[in-house]
């Protein structure tokens, strides 16, 4: 079964060049999130991937309309693929369907590689900031103030 799914955006709070790209992709069924949310909250979506079963296909029109950052990305395409089912973007033009599913593992070893890059830097990100504020207090007397 070909799945659609999609999200509101802040550009597109009201999904009709989504819905209209997942049914010219033949999508059979359309999942869509009523309302747009910051929360990690997603119904429609996460009856959309209960749905899914082998030989599935989810259809998204931008991976930006699947997940929000890249580790949650690398999760839903990885439990999309444990699923038996193929991930399709069709702005990125991708298709884990392709190659018996190399195309979905060569994709997820990149996922993977950006995510750990990722955390990498979010890692040496906190720690700077960590050392840097270490080092403002240094400078500051017990009352608060700065010492000049």
């Amino acid at each position: 079964m070909r799945i659609g799914y999609a999200r509101p955006s802040l550009l597109e709070p009201d999904m009709a060049s989504q819905i209209k790209a997942l049914n010219a992709a033949s999508a059979e069924k359309i999942f869509a999130e009523k309302l747009l949310s910051e929360d990690a909250d997603r119904p429609a979506f996460e009856e959309a991937l209960g749905s899914l079963g082998a030989g599935d296909m989810l259809i998204v029109a931008s991976l930006d309309r699947l997940a929000r950052t890249t580790t949650e990305l690398f999760y839903i395409t990885e439990e999309i693929i444990k699923r038996g089912a193929a991930l399709v973007s069709l702005k990125e033009a991708l298709d884990t369907s392709t190659d018996d599913g190399e195309a979905g593992r060569v994709f997820l070893r990149t996922l993977g590689a950006i995510t750990e890059f990722e955390r990498a830097i979010l890692k040496e990100w906190q720690r700077e900031s960590i050392e840097a504020a270490k080092a403002r207090r240094g400078h500051e007397s017990k009352s608060g103030r700065r010492r000049r």
